[in-house]
């Protein structure tokens, strides 16, 4: 009698792009022109408020974070972009849909033995306040369950970010599974507390996919 197999994570295709259901969001593997707004986006105040711990890089150290991080398999660095509704053709033209650079997402820590990683997004603050979070997490979420084969996927984030923390347990209602006490060091020589969340192929399927669905007004997707 032969033993089965353990489920596998699938590998990351070369050139990913994944849309959200109304192609208003768009996720795709970060390239060179990608790189001077992320290393902008991680210098902004508002995001190191959050995440103090983040290193300030120039562009050219994350040109090569970027090559190095793509050689690894425990992780998947996406860049995030939104459609510009303002240049759209018409009904009766032929034109060319634009997408603006709106933030980061993706994963880290990924375990081949547990199928499991850990989750993150930071939007730029010009795009902050305009509901991004759900069809973002949707369509990564979507892509990590349904295709790339993952079990759980966990969430941290600074105990007093009430914007992320709020998503997290009123919109998605994820699981808190605990918070660490002063687990992150700040730039000012201070300590962040950190709350963690996390959900499993069984949540997504069961009930959250459905939850951000409703929330972003499309039916059900079951492809």
């Amino acid at each position: 009698m032969t033993a089965s197999k353990s489920p596998a994570l699938i590998p990351t295709p070369e050139g990913l792009v994944l849309f959200s259901p109304d192609f208003r969001v768009k996720l795709a593997l970060p390239t060179a022109q990608d790189d001077e707004p992320i290393a902008a986006l991680r210098s902004d105040p508002s995001v190191r408020k959050h995440m103090p711990f983040l290193p300030v890089l120039t562009k050219e150290d994350i040109a090569l974070q970027r090559e190095q991080r793509a050689q690894d398999p425990a992780i998947l660095d996406l860049a995030v972009f939104v459609r510009d509704d303002e240049s759209l053709p018409g009904e009766d033209e032929v034109g060319e849909i634009n997408y603006q650079f709106a933030g980061v997402s993706g994963i880290f820590g990924m375990s081949e033995e547990h199928l499991a990683c850990e989750a993150g997004i930071i939007i730029a603050p010009a795009f902050q306040g305009k509901s991004l979070t759900t069809p973002i997490f949707y369509t990564l979420f979507k892509y990590l369950f349904e295709t790339k084969g993952v079990h759980r996927v966990i969430f941290e984030t600074s105990a007093a970010n009430g914007a992320m923390i709020g998503w997290l347990e009123k919109v998605a209602r994820v699981r808190l599974e605990g918070e660490r006490r002063q687990a992150w060091r700040s730039a000012d020589e201070g300590w962040v507390d950190v709350k963690s969340f996390a959900i499993l192929e069984v949540e997504w399927k069961g009930r959250v996919k459905a939850t951000l669905e409703k929330r972003m007004g499309v039916k059900p997707i079951t492809w």
